[in-house]
């Protein structure tokens, strides 16, 4: 079995990766607890300590909650117009031997004895071969050949595939 397709991963997808890949690991859980509990403290002691400290502490709790996701989405927007690969769409096949990706004359095969898991945010596919490194596959770009792709992932890649069919 084998399946192609081409995809362009826009700001909107590399963004929705960042963030799930930044909050979706123990240290994104620990600030965003971090967070609440700074709001909670500080709602608890507002009017009882001197007010820049309050206002410190809000400016804390802001950081990693919302601060933090904007410098995301500008960094997906910088990386989407500095690095050219982005510039034009990447032609994916997808077969029992791994994953190759081509774009003008090169192509470049990942074994799935290379890669780590496969996860789905949202509308997208996302398969790391490492912590950071990663195929976006953008699940609107599959189209009907989704079914196929999350049986190629099944056989791939066994228990580390989260992806379950429509």
């Amino acid at each position: 079995m084998e399946i192609s397709f081409d995809t362009n991963v826009r700001e909107k997808e590399l963004y929705k990766f960042s963030l799930n890949n930044m909050y979706r690991r123990i240290t994104g859980l620990i600030w965003i607890l971090f967070s609440i509990v700074v709001i909670f403290v500080t709602v608890y002691t507002w009017g009882r300590v001197d007010i820049m400290k309050s206002i410190l502490m809000i400016v804390i709790a802001a950081l990693y909650t919302i601060v933090n996701p904007i410098m995301l989405w500008f960094k997906s927007k910088s990386q989407i117009k500095r690095n050219p690969s982005f510039q034009k769409p990447l032609h994916y096949v997808i077969n029992e031997k791994g994953i190759t990706i081509s774009q003008d004359d090169k192509s470049e095969t990942t074994n799935w004895e290379q890669m780590w898991k496969a996860v789905k945010y949202g509308n997208l596919v996302v398969v790391y071969v490492s912590t950071i490194r990663a195929f976006i596959i953008p699940i609107d770009d599959v189209g009907d050949k989704f079914d196929s792709l999350v049986e190629l992932l099944n056989k791939g890649l066994n228990a580390n595939n989260h992806v379950k069919r429509k």
